[in-house]
């Protein structure tokens, strides 16, 4: 009986997943059409994005060095985090294949990846509990944790590269919304506060999608590979990824509440979930589900983080949860916004819904 209405549950998921996609695909084609600063990823960028990816023993370092070196603002920055504080040494890093030998490839690709990411995406106004410098502190901690699940020892296979972008990127629908529908997703993340539920929950109440299937759909214009957007996609719920794709989502959502006890940064959500409640916390066949391994796994990832994180990213401090009521109120959309919703039910999302609320 029990089985039965599991089945009964995961096809009604399945079923009401067919719409959020749906409406998640008309969202993106809205940003991606108008006005707002999503460009196509540089040449230069997709080659190194593409030798990142691949294991540590396959990159070719001399490529690597000279695609890094055409790139002057991210040569500048490598070499910043080469002769920040956290590297004690008193000779100053000029070159980047000295770099590479004092901080290690893996630190050196992580940098480039949070380079270009950051430089891509737009900025958004800071939303109360939800900033900009947050949002970046707390995808670098959820990228840095993927990459560690993803090492051979973990017997996973997963390439770590392609983990460590799907953990930087995993949030880009929020960062997305954010900047688009500022108002409505202010208003998800006070709900979500007040109710102390996950963020995904509300925005399917106002948005009948979540912020992972936009970011998915705007990653895919960008010609990344499927595993990487799939996971993103799915982060929130690997039950009902594709088969191919339930092992990088679920290792991500596991990274995603390694990143929250971090308490680095923000992700908005109205409450924490825990490792064992994860959709990989609950196969206690995986290697790391052993909770002497997994004890020892999580303090490593937090350690490394906080020994990292102010050389590599700007972390401002964690914003208090606010106990009593705030006195701040959430006005209905504003007249800028309401402009870009009447165009919005105008286009193909409004369409979409008008369609699928019908049913």
């Amino acid at each position: 009986m029990c089985i039965y209405l599991h089945k009964e549950l995961l096809i009604k998921m399945e079923n009401t997943l067919v719409g959020e996609k749906t409406i998640a695909f008309s969202i993106a084609q809205e940003i991606l059409l108008t006005n707002v600063n999503i460009p196509t990823i540089p040449a230069n960028a997709t080659k190194i994005l593409a030798i990142v990816r691949q294991p540590k023993d396959q990159i070719d370092i001399p490529l690597f060095v000279k695609l890094v070196e055409s790139d002057p603002g991210l040569f500048t920055r490598i070499l910043q985090l080469a002769n920040s504080p956290f590297y004690t040494e008193m000779e100053k890093i000029v070159s980047l294949r000295a770099a590479i030998t004092r901080i290690g490839l893996i630190e050196i690709i992580n940098s480039v990846c949070l380079y270009f990411f950051q430089k891509l995406l737009p900025t958004f106004p800071d939303l109360e509990g939800f900033s900009y410098d947050n949002f970046w502190a707390y995808s670098w901690a959820c990228a840095i944790a993927n990459r560690r699940l993803g090492h051979p020892n973990l017997e996973m296979g997963v390439l770590p590269g392609e983990l460590y972008m799907t953990g930087m990127l995993h949030g880009v629908g929020k960062l997305l919304l954010a900047m688009y529908f500022p108002n409505e997703f202010s208003l998800c993340l006070k709900k979500a506060r007040e109710l102390k539920v996950p963020l995904t929950q509300v925005e399917r109440d106002v948005f009948e999608t979540t912020d992972a299937l936009v970011a998915s759909n705007v990653l895919k214009s960008w010609n990344l590979p499927a595993n990487v957007c799939e996971g993103v996609a799915f982060h929130q719920m690997p039950e009902l990824a594709p088969p191919e794709h339930v092992i990088i989502a679920g290792l991500t959502q596991f990274a995603y509440v390694i990143a929250g006890q971090s308490e680095l940064g923000c992700n908005g959500d109205g409450i924490k979930m825990d490792l064992p409640s994860t959709y990989l916390g609950q196969l206690p066949k995986l290697k790391f589900s052993k909770p002497e391994v997994q004890e020892k796994l999580v303090q490593e990832i937090l350690n490394s983080l906080k020994n990292k994180a102010e050389s590599v990213i700007s972390i401002p401090p964690k914003p208090q949860v606010q106990r009593r009521e705030s006195k701040k109120t959430y006005a209905l959309p504003s007249t800028k916004t309401s402009n870009q919703n009447k165009k919005l039910k105008k286009g193909v999302l409004g369409w979409v819904k008008s369609l699928w609320n019908k049913n």
